[in-house]
């Protein structure tokens, strides 16, 4: 009869702390929460949150990269860095700022908050992380990666004790206990393919951007204006309706999303044995080593610091600036009620609203005549809003004078339009009569 062993195995890699240490995971969950709470509760954080899980998601990128290349990277590590950047993709990042608040504050408008270098910086390090998931899920659970506790664990991979033959299975979450190379393999390739679709046809899309960027700056170049800025005018085809309920849906599922990643990261550890990253053993977490250290205390500030403006702005909405200017007026107080107990420790009492109402069929003026799919296409990839068919100049009713830009070629001229059929105002002459 086999003997069964009654104790778990201690499977540890050479560089697990480095990669996934207790200061790292901790530093990234802190990371989420306070891209989160900015993305939900707090725009003015947004700009700040996104680069600061650029740079994390970047990091880990190149992590799997060079050290998949240069065989320093088993198959349990890869595992946990695809799910910490699955977190990042798929529950704080946004390319256009579909997930953040902005569109509800700023309507439709908001896209001017995007479109330039974050947004493609997202948009290609999230196609890059999707391209190796996808080399990850098909060859590295496979062998492509040295297994935990096989007979190649040997030069820079070796530890001390050696791995037990019974860490080779690489397990993962799945609402339960599943093997790595079994049916959620499949799943995983499936969501990786879908992910490089997505990401691979938004930065196809984005070369139109390039192409009309750089056909400005050759114009404002030969027209010798120097001062003109070169960025481009996009559009969202979204109403402002369809912005809010995204806005209001997205925020529940994210929240669920980043609890879930949380819990896939740790149980993955303990299904796998990870006892060098869960229990502090020698090689393991010491948090006071650079490689933990600094991503522990740049996600411990970075929380600290938008849950702090999180309070401010409930206290005072109206309170923005770091310090007092020379002359304060203080607000007329009221009276205190239970519901209002927070503003006790608030200068200013009285709370005016700064809430702008907004029309729930509002969309951009370029969008405004195009039908629902071509709309719908363009909210997916607002580059095309540069190109003539997607957007739809603003028409100008009978008898009335309108002023607007219009950018197209992504050049900004300014125009009047006056309506034709109106007879001319004294001492005027009609259009194309010049010659009479």
């Amino acid at each position: 009869m086999e003997n069964i062993p009654n104790y778990a195995p201690s499977c540890q890699t050479a560089r697990a702390a480095d990669y996934y240490g207790l200061g790292v995971r901790l530093g990234i969950y802190f990371t989420w929460l306070q891209t989160y709470i900015a993305n939900a509760l707090l725009s003015s954080e947004i700009s700040g949150a996104a680069d600061t899980n650029t740079i994390f998601l970047l990091v880990l990128l190149i992590a799997m990269i060079k050290c998949s290349s240069t065989h320093m990277l088993e198959q349990i590590d890869g595992l946990i860095l695809m799910h910490l950047s699955g977190g990042f993709v798929f529950g704080t990042f946004s390319i256009w700022g579909y997930r953040t608040r902005h569109y509800v504050e700023n309507g439709p408008k908001a896209i001017r908050f995007f479109g330039g270098f974050g947004t493609h910086s997202r948009l290609i390090v999230s196609l890059a992380v999707s391209i190796y998931g996808l080399w990850y899920w098909l060859y590295a659970v496979t062998g492509g990666l040295v297994a935990t506790g096989s007979a190649e664990e040997i030069g820079d991979l070796t530890v001390s004790p050696p791995n037990s033959p019974e860490c080779a299975i690489l397990f993962t979450f799945m609402f339960g206990k599943v093997r790595a190379d079994g049916g959620i393999r499949t799943f995983y390739i499936v969501v990786c393919t879908a992910c490089i679709f997505y990401f691979g046809t938004m930065l196809l899309a984005s070369t139109v951007a390039g192409w009309a960027r750089m056909n400005k700056m050759v114009k404002l170049y030969r027209q010798q204006r120097w001062a003109d800025t070169t960025r481009l005018r996009f559009a969202t085809g979204l109403k402002y309706r369809e912005l809010e309920i995204i806005f209001k849906t997205l925020r529940i599922l994210n929240f669920l999303w980043l609890i879930y990643s949380a819990l896939l990261i740790e149980f993955s550890l303990n299904f796998n044995n990870a006892t060098a990253v869960l229990r502090g053993r020698d090689n393991g977490n010491e948090l006071h080593l650079p490689a933990q250290l600094l991503p522990l205390l740049i996600g411990t500030f970075g929380l600290v610091r938008v849950l702090y403006l999180v309070v401010r702005s409930k206290r005072s909405p109206e309170d923005t600036e770091p310090s007092l200017p020379d002359t304060y007026s203080p607000k007329r107080s009221r009276t205190l009620k239970v519901r209002n107990l927070l503003l006790a420790f608030s200068p200013a009492m009285l709370r005016d609203s700064t809430i702008t109402k907004y029309d729930p069929d509002e969309v951009d003026e370029l969008e405004r005549g195009r039908p629902w799919h071509v709309r719908y296409l363009v909210a997916w990839l607002p580059w095309l809003s540069i190109l003539k068919y997607f957007k739809d100049n603003p028409k100008v009713m009978k008898g009335e004078r309108l002023s607007y830009r219009s950018y197209q070629s992504g050049l900004s001229q300014e125009y009047q339009m006056v309506d034709l059929a109106q007879p001319p105002k004294l001492g005027e002459r009609k259009h194309g009569n010049a010659d009479q």
